[in-house]
């Protein structure tokens, strides 16, 4: 499981993932990401996926990419003001990157988000 997530805005677009501590952890964790989502892609074709919001048992809430009956994705642990911070940037722009972060010199900095330093992420449009 994720240690937090985190959601910054790039240009207006949301970037939400999972947040780690180690670089090295954050950067295989969002090839296989990458990879898990490109499974369920079809080239030339759209490829439709549902985004889903599920209560814990805790009170936060589980970010869920499905596509074909099947989770491809998650990102548990978005508390009440982080969904919807999350589902107003979302309904703005249409779409959303799923990533990876990374805390670089301790918790209390802003972590570095892999999809602006090294491509890693996923981007979601809503049709």
């Amino acid at each position: 499981m994720y240690s937090n997530v985190y959601l910054t805005l790039i240009n207006d677009v949301p970037v939400i993932g999972a947040r780690f501590s180690k670089h090295e952890k954050a950067v295989a964790k969002a090839k296989e990401l990458m990879n898990r989502v490109a499974s369920f892609i079809k080239a030339g074709e759209r490829t439709k996926v549902t985004v889903k919001f599920l209560l814990q048992q805790d009170g936060c809430y589980t970010l869920q990419l499905w596509g074909d009956e099947e989770v491809i994705t998650e990102v548990p642990d978005l508390d009440e003001l982080l969904l919807k911070r999350f589902r107003k940037a979302y309904g703005n722009k249409n779409m959303f990157i799923l990533t990876c972060f990374v805390n670089k010199n301790g918790e209390s900095e802003r972590p570095h988000c892999l999809v602006t330093s090294k491509g890693l992420g996923v981007v979601v449009y809503r049709l």
